[in-house]
């Protein structure tokens, strides 16, 4: 029999409620994509939304498989398990970058994350954002009178208004191509046909950012006194010294990267939209009673919130125990994986009333999302100190802006079913057309 619900735990031999699955799952990681977590419960005897313990063999290590609070309260538990080493080099070096903070524990990551905090996180630093992404948006809505995807639009968009709030001193023409490539490193990813596109924009970001980084420090380019960019150049590690400049240039990148990949959750909230039309009326009304505004529109960042909520972004993140331990009686020892189930921790019908219904409405009035426990599709825990993206604040934003101009009444939003359509089993995935649309 693969799986089993009930075993024994060697901590005190009392009988625990978890499951297990003997067979190595690594093929099925690579077949399933976001439904990995939920074959894996049935594979083990359990129902697809289950809050049970999983434990497997993936990629040769031993793993227990957690979602919900419990999951999210060991998994951001410093003190039980560690991130550092935890990402396979495959998964961490396109997204994240090496030596990016992604990768680091201690006082090392608190350090580094407290910098980059300060930079993107801060209230004032998202209110100076604001009216970069309004502009840009603006103008985006009369570029869509030729047609175009939410995707791509979106993205480019984001990362001109990233760059010029970071003080990233560009051309348009150099931020659209920078974007492009941002973007098509996700796009990339996980597609072992075309896995080296996404080494080789690696590579050309790094060196990019680099060379900025080294420039700003060589007094050949003039950062904006208090910018992002002059800040950067500035990192230092948790010795107090400068950190060397390609480290400096990933962490520049991945304060602006992120927002280039919000274009997901935007072309994601476009079906939405078209699948929630009642929505569109709603949260136009809204913009329309504060003279059109695109951001702070509180029916858009409800509804930005659902989409980060419901739909599938980044589907699992794993740790390395750091000790013995447990976890509802399933135990869990030193080095083994700990694999945090980021859709099914945003979708549990244990943490979420009707948790498979799309409805904005459960996050309007909530003045804080980032304090409900299992709501984590940019990470959990502190932002400080855990390993939440310092840029979420940011993401929500932009989201949330390019939701109300897709509401805009010259809008045209699909209609078409090829614009619904994405996949399960790709990581990662959004609509296959990035979602056509068009102004009048």
């Amino acid at each position: 029999m693969n799986g089993t619900v009930s075993q024994t735990s060697h901590t005190g031999g009392m009988t625990s409620q978890f499951a297990q699955t003997r067979s190595e799952q690594g093929l099925s990681l690579l077949r399933s994509g976001y439904l990995f977590a939920s074959r894996v419960r049935r594979r083990a005897g359990l129902s697809s939304d289950s809050g049970c313990p999983v434990r497997m063999p993936l990629l040769g290590k031993q793993t227990v498989l957690v979602r919900g609070e419990e999951g999210v309260q060991l998994f951001y538990d410093t003190s039980r398990v560690r991130r550092d080493g935890a990402m396979p080099g495959v998964v961490k070096g396109p997204l994240f970058g090496a030596g990016a903070v992604h990768g680091l524990d201690g006082e090392a990551h608190s350090v580094r994350k407290n910098q980059l905090a300060d930079m993107a996180y801060e209230d004032e630093r998202v209110a100076a954002y604001k009216p970069f992404v309004a502009e840009e948006l603006e103008a985006l809505v009369t570029r869509w009178r030729k047609g175009d995807n939410v995707y791509d639009s979106t993205a480019t968009a984001f990362g001109r208004a990233s760059f010029r709030w970071a003080g990233i001193p560009w051309s348009t023409r150099e931020m659209d191509r920078w974007s492009h490539r941002m973007s098509r490193l996700l796009d990339t990813f996980g597609r072992p046909a075309v896995h080296l596109v996404s080494r080789l924009d690696r590579i050309a970001l790094d060196r990019r950012f680099a060379a900025l980084i080294r420039d700003v420090r060589a007094g050949k380019v003039a950062a904006p006194e208090d910018s992002v960019l002059a800040h950067m150049a500035r990192l230092v590690d948790e010795n107090g010294a400068l950190v060397d400049a390609r480290t400096a240039g990933i962490e520049l990148q991945n304060l602006t990267r992120p927002n280039v990949a919000v274009a997901r959750f935007a072309a994601f909230a476009a079906t939405a939209l078209a699948e929630h039309p009642e929505w569109v009326e709603r949260i136009r009304r809204a913009s329309e009673e504060r003279d059109g505004a695109l951001v702070d529109v509180p029916e858009a960042v409800a509804f930005a919130q659902e989409v980060r909520r419901v739909y599938p972004f980044v589907p699992m993140l794993p740790a390395e125990a750091t000790q013995d331990t447990e976890i509802q009686g399933c135990p869990v020892h030193k080095g083994q994986r700990v694999l945090l189930d980021i859709l099914g921790t945003n979708t549990d019908p244990a943490s979420w009333d009707r948790a498979a219904t799309f409805d904005p409405e459960r996050f309007l009035g909530v003045e804080d999302a980032e304090a409900i426990t299992t709501f984590i599709p940019q990470g959990g825990a502190d932002v400080r100190t855990g390993h939440r993206c310092p840029g979420e604040k940011i993401a929500v934003t932009s989201l949330s802006a390019a939701v109300v101009a897709l509401c805009r009444p010259e809008v045209q939003l699909p209609s078409d079913q090829d614009d619904l359509t994405f996949s399960w089993t790709h990581m990662l995935t959004r609509p296959v057309t990035g979602v056509r649309v068009r102004a009048a």
